[in-house]
């Protein structure tokens, strides 16, 4: 009965350290050193923050020469320019913008992994905050 109990025992401590153990050296979601960190206040920067995650996961297709639906996403111009289809940023209006809408919706970008949240959240509050150019 001691030998039963003391493998129940063991069981039951070195199972949930190995569960722990395997799940906090699992990879987690992609990151990249060089993306910005979401703003916790403040005005969220077009060239500083935005900017660069459009060129990191988006202008391979939608910018410089290759421009799908004619969506160039690698200037402030071409975000507001919008593509074929009409605009994809409405400023002030993140739940009425189609470019955050289908980020959200894991639709863009295409044969990439999606955005991180952050990284989302942050597209997020630059169009809430009126999608500035600055």
């Amino acid at each position: 009965m001691f030998r039963r109990t003391r493998v129940e025992l063991l069981s039951a401590v070195i199972l949930p350290v190995g569960v722990v153990l395997a799940v906090g050296a699992a990879p987690g979601p992609e990151t990249s050193s060089s993306a910005p960190a979401v703003v916790a206040d403040g005005p969220v920067s077009f060239a500083r923050q935005v900017r660069p995650i459009l060129r990191q996961r988006c202008v391979d297709c939608h910018g410089g020469e290759a421009t799908e639906v004619e969506l160039n996403l690698a200037t402030y111009e071409g975000v507001m320019r919008g593509s074929e289809y009409g605009t994809v940023v409405e400023a002030g209006d993140p739940a009425g913008s189609l470019l955050l809408e289908m980020i959200v919706a894991g639709e863009m970008p295409q044969e990439a992994p999606p955005l991180p949240a952050d990284e989302v959240a942050l597209i997020r509050s630059w169009i809430q905050q009126g999608a500035q150019n600055n």
